[in-house]
């Protein structure tokens, strides 16, 4: 008896942890306008997962913004901004 109600918790622990994981993240529309840093021009605006751009591997570096003023970063787009 004691086994199956820790297995219960457990188990509605890791489905309220599932839950949470969803409640809080927000998906990326591909085809939103982002905007990167690029040193000749400033922030540039750029088409999400187009051709237009590609971030160089440096993972201390921000790639992509989702604002103008690149206060925004958007999570997982590390490198260093270059336009194609």
């Amino acid at each position: 008896m004691k086994n199956s109600i820790k297995n219960l918790l457990r188990a509605g622990v890791f489905m309220l942890a599932a839950v949470f994981a969803f409640a809080f993240t927000k998906p990326i529309d591909t085809n939103q306008t982002v905007w990167g840093n690029d040193p000749d021009e400033g922030p540039v605006p750029v088409q999400m997962g187009s051709t237009q751009y590609e971030c160089l591997s440096n993972p201390t570096a921000q790639c992509l913004f989702e604002d103008e003023n690149l206060s925004i970063p958007i999570q997982g787009s590390n490198g260093i901004f270059r336009l194609k």
